[in-house]
This record gives structure tokens, sequence and C-alpha cells, in this order.
């Protein structure tokens, strides 16, 4: 290759690579390529591949590595069907038609306009109409996820903290047993309220600049995503949003600049909340209504109460769950985060007390007293005081403690952006000997209760690990090295515990879904409903846009139609609950009562016929054994789960 051409391809590819290699630009792009490969792909970690929802588990479609999750059925008998169904309606989910609306509690719009601007990752379901569903699935799946490594390591540096420091917050958090067992949802949960406060931030430095569009563009886009704050899993919105937002209005508040550009960074970023915000819950107040008016959850009010060291700092010794099942409990509710953070945190806040000032440490003085104030809530009993307690008794105290390690995390990475770039040795050893130690001794702790099949060298190792983290990144605060290191050994506990799978499984391509499929268009536009006896066909119904009665019931009842089965409401505790499903048992010829399982699902035992009588637009039902019935003809035989469905239409 000549001479010339190699000083041209140098002057083509220079500029490039310095544009790249700028602070973290590299790691950026990995982060859009990622996602534009899994989406591409259809790649997620959803465990809609378990054994229940296949036509046959055992010639199951589709690709899959690893194992589904069975303890994760809240993500695939609701979260994921629910999206699902909103790509096969091109609208909203087909959930129960006993239920009331659930858009605030599932972050979907039914029609809506403020709720279709604010649940924007729900309306980008949509789009499956002119992408396949498998990519529009892995693109909302993933979205958090991106915008959380995007825009977490730039509200880092935008508060005055290291944008690496931010990487490790991302990382800490991505990889956390709480997101790991709860398929992500703490992510979610943060993800928009960083990326709202983020670009709120953005705004106020527009403005201070004097520039308008950009800043007001910033400020509308904002404001939408701060007004989604209430919604989804409202307790754990508690505790992560509103620290979070409460830390950056504050950041901007306490600047020693000019107040015009504050006010009108907050002004007009605030205004569009408020209006999206309170536009969206008047858009969903019968929804709202139905779930304050549960017996569960709506009339549930939380005190403090002190939880077992294990459960709160025991997260680094959790890869026990890969392989155990924990006695007296399961898999998600034993997940927490790091809390441990909180104890770094505050041997590093110890060490910059005497140089520190308050308005340079506004964003973790925030941190502090909100993080502090919910690990309180988790370790001391308040009695019937808590109950009253506004906000706070809206949150179980070990719910509290699986997420509280968020904002922990948050927190000490906020802090370690203030140590020097090398710190004396002394730091180091003291917070890695602490947290190593308290690690050792959760891990103890789980072994004598929850985890008894865990080894002394996997409690060792796990004590071990944090102690090498926190030496090492304490350290060296700068170090990519060390960031790297903390993503690692974090992912160690966790790998395993979710799938890798490719598509939709059995719920699309299936040839029972595919029939599904086609009978939920038809009854969608005849305005016809079914009804199932299996909780498993139910979620394959709500994944193909089929109308029923049975099915997901997550906000709460619509009394006025369970009134046609209950008219004196004598059995309302069995129904009137939310966060739930509903499933009929087939019983011809017998008197109808009602039960539930004492926990999420309400049984409704009835003969089809009284049924069909009930509800007049009932055409079809789907039954798990033969049925013998004057309304009821048999018109199809599928299989569900490797069992025999039976499809009877109802006259």
């Amino acid at each position: 290759m000549s001479p010339q051409i190699l000083s041209k391809l140098k002057s083509l590819i220079l500029p490039v690579w310095r544009w790249v290699s700028v602070s973290d630009r590299m790691a950026r792009i990995v982060v859009i390529a990622l996602y534009v490969l899994v989406v591409l792909t259809g790649a997620t970690t959803s465990s809609i591949g378990v054994g229940e929802l296949r036509q046959d588990p055992a010639s199951p479609e589709g690709s899959q590595l690893g194992t589904s999750s069975l303890i994760r059925s809240d993500e695939y008998n609701a979260f994921s069907p629910i999206a699902i169904s909103i790509m096969a309606t091109g609208a909203a989910p087909t959930t129960s038609y006993l239920a009331a609306p659930a858009d605030v509690v599932h972050r979907y719009p039914t029609g809506g306009f403020f709720e279709t601007f604010v649940y924007f990752d729900s309306t980008m379901l949509r789009s499956a109409a002119i992408f396949p569903d498998e990519m529009v699935f892995a693109a909302h799946w993933w979205l958090p996820a991106v915008l959380l490594f995007l825009f977490l390591p730039k509200w880092f540096e935008q508060v005055g903290a290291s944008r690496k420091m931010g990487w490790l917050a991302a990382f800490l958090i991505a990889l956390s047993p709480a997101a790991s067992w709860w398929t992500m949802m703490p992510i979610q949960l943060i993800a928009y309220t960083i990326a709202g406060s983020s670009l709120l931030l953005s705004a106020y430095s527009g403005f201070e600049a004097r520039r308008w569009l950009g800043p007001i563009v910033q400020s509308v886009i904002g404001g939408i995503l701060l007004a989604g704050v209430p919604s989804f899993y409202i307790p754990w919105s508690l505790v992560l949003g509103l620290p979070v937002l409460a830390a950056t209005v504050l950041w901007i508040l306490t600047r020693q600049e000019k107040w015009l550009p504050k006010i009108k960074a907050l002004g007009f970023t605030a205004g569009v909340a408020l209006i999206f915000g309170v536009g969206t819950l008047l858009e969903n107040r019968a929804g709202i209504n139905a779930l304050l008016n549960t017996v569960y959850p709506g009339s549930r009010r939380s005190t403090g109460e002190a939880q077992p060291v294990g459960l709160l700092f025991g997260a680094p010794s959790l890869g026990e769950l890969r392989d155990a099942i924990p006695v007296g409990s399961n898999q998600s509710e034993m997940s927490t985060a790091f809390t441990i953070t909180f104890v770094w945190a505050m041997l590093i806040w110890i060490a910059l007390s005497s140089v520190s000032r308050w308005r340079e440490n506004v964003v973790a003085l925030v941190l502090g007293v909100s993080g502090g104030v919910w690990l309180l809530w988790s370790i001391f009993n308040f009695g019937p005081v808590g109950t009253q307690i506004p906000l706070l008794n809206y949150v179980q105290p070990a719910r509290a403690a699986q997420v509280s390690g968020i904002i922990g995390t948050l927190l000490v990475a906020v802090l370690l952006s203030r140590l020097p770039r090398t710190p004396r040795w002394r730091l180091p050893v003291a917070a890695a000997l602490t947290t190593g130690a308290v690690t050792a001794y959760a891990g103890s702790q789980l072994q004598l209760t929850y985890l008894p099949t865990m080894s002394r060298k996997e409690i060792l190792l796990a004590g071990l690990g944090v102690a090498v983290v926190v030496l090492i990144v304490t350290r060296f605060p700068r170090s990519v090295f060390a960031i790297g290191l903390g993503a690692v050994l974090a992912a160690i506990p966790v790998y395993g515990s979710n799938p890798l799978l490719f598509g939709l499984g059995d719920l699309r391509t299936s040839p029972t879904a595919s029939y599904f499929y086609s009978q939920g268009k038809a009854s969608r536009d005849a305005g016809t409903l079914w009804a199932t006896d299996r909780s498993a066909v139910d979620t394959l119904l709500l994944a193909n846009g089929v109308p029923s009665l049975t099915g997901v019931q997550r906000s709460g009842p619509d009394e006025s139609k369970w009134a046609v089965l209950d008219p004196e409401q004598r059995f309302a505790n069995d129904w009137n609950r939310g966060g739930g499903f509903i499933q009929f048992a087939w019983t011809p010829g017998a008197p109808k009562t009602f039960s539930n399982n004492g926990g999420d699902r309400t049984i409704v035992h009835i003969d089809p016929c009284d049924l069909k009588k009930a509800f007049p637009a009932l055409t079809h039902i789907t039954a798990s054994g033969e049925l013998a019935a004057s309304c009821l003809r048999l018109e199809q035989e599928l299989t569900w789960s490797g069992q025999k469905t039976l499809v009877y239409s109802v006259s």
C-alpha cells in the first residue's frame, strides 16, 4: 500500500478514533451496539419459556440457553404476557373482563392522551404492527437497562461526581440479586427517573448558557419521564425514585449561580411532570380507586420491623439460590441489592467529613438520609406507630430491605468520587476488612436459617470477594480496572440465575398459539369472551389478545361486573384483591362457590351454563377434562403444557 494511501487512511481514522475515545464514549457505543444486537436477535432473559407455557415441553419452539426461573411467575404469567398482548392487539392488553384497568401498575396506555406519552415504553410495543414481535419485545425488555447505563454516568458527572463511578454504580445495580431475581424490575423503577433527572440537569445547564430551544425540549422529555414515577410497583417507586429526584432538585437549588436558570429548568420540567402526571392519574382513576379499595393490597398498612442480618447484607452470598430453594422462603423474597454499600459509604464518609462542605455533598446528604430512613425501616421495630407514617406505611420493611441497597450503591459511588486519585492505604484496608467481615457474618446467618446447604467455603469466598472489590476500588477510584473487577465479581452470585431466550417461545409460533391468535382477533371484532380453568391457558389467551373473563386482575376488581356473580358481595374477601389472577373451576350442575389460594388467585367454582347466563357475551371455554352440559359443544382438542386442552363453544 502506497504511503499516500496510508496517509489518507490515517487522516480519516484518527479523527474518528479521537472522537470515540473521548471520556467514556466507547463504552456508550458498546452499550448501544449490544442493545441493537439483542433486539435484532430477539434475545431476553424472560422466563416465558417455562415448561407450562410450552405446547410440548419436551419439544419447545425456538432457542433458549439456561433454565427458566419458576419463581418468576409474575413475570411469565403477567408482565411479559401483557406486553405480548399489546403487540397482538395493537391497543390495550386483554386482561380479565372482570378486572379494573391496570394501566398504572403495569405502565401501559389504553387510549388516554397523557398515559400514551408517560408510558412510552409500552406505547412502543404497538410498533409490532411493523416490526417482528420478538424484536419489539426485546427492545422493550432491555430499554430500562440501556437508559440506566447511558444516563447514570452522565447524571454523576452533572452533580459533580465521577462518570467512572457512575459506571460502577450502574453495574452494581444491574447485577444485584434483586434485579436478577425480580427480572430487572428495580432497574425499570429507577432508570426512567435517572434519565428524567439527567435531562432536568441538562436543561438547567442550557438555560444557564442562555439557550432556549434545547433546554425546553429537555425539560419536556424529562418532565414526561418523571411523571411516571408513581407507577408500576409503587412501594419500590417510593424507595428508589424519590431520593434520586430530590437529590437532583436540591443540587440545582443549592448552586450559587443566578436563580433565573434554576427557575426556568425546574419550572418547565415540574410543570410538564405535573400536567402529565396528574393527567395520567385522572385518566386511570377507576383503576387506582379499585386498587385502594381492595382487601389486599389496598387496605394493607405496614410498619417498620427488624429484618434478619442475612437478608440485609447477604446479597454477595446469594449464588446458592441458583441451586437451592430457601427454607421458609423463595429466591425472589430472599434476593436483595448490595446493602453492604451502606457500610462502605459510612466508612468513606467518616474519612471525608473533616474536609467536605455541605453544598458540595448535597447529593450524598439526600441519598444518605433517604437510604438511612429505609434502612432504619428495615432494622427497627416501629410498632403500631409505624402504620401511621405517611408513605412509609405503604412499604413493607422486607421490600425496603430488598432494594434500599441500590440507594446505598449510588451513595458510595458519589462518595468515592470525592476521594483523591490514590488515597492512603488505611481507608481502603479498613473498609475492606469491615465490609468483608459483615458479608461473611451475613452469609453465616443465611447458612443457619434460609440456606443450610451453603458451604463455609462459599461464605468465605463471598466475604473475600467483597473485601477485594472494596480494597481495590477505594484505593484506585479512578481506575477502569477497578470498575471492571467490581462488575465481574458482582456478576458471580447471579450468573445463570436467568435464561437467555431468543424469541417468544411457544406463545406465538406453536400451532396452539396460532389458533388462539386467530380466535383472539375474531373475538375482539365480535365483542365476545372466553374463560378457562387453567392458569397456563389464561396466559396463552392473554398473550394472543383473546378477551377473557379469567386471567390477570392486577389493580383490583371491577365491582359492577363482579356484582353479576356475587350481587350481595358475600364473597368479596375472595375476589376483591389486586395483584392476582382469576380462574374458574367447572362444576356442571353444582351451585356456585368462591375461594382463593390464600395469595394471589381467586377461584370461582361454577357451572359453565350458569356463567353463560350471567355473561351472554361468553362464547367459548377451555377445559382440562371432558365436560357434560347442555350448553356445551366440543369444538377443538388442543395441547398446551403437554396436556390435553378442550375448547367448547357455549350456547
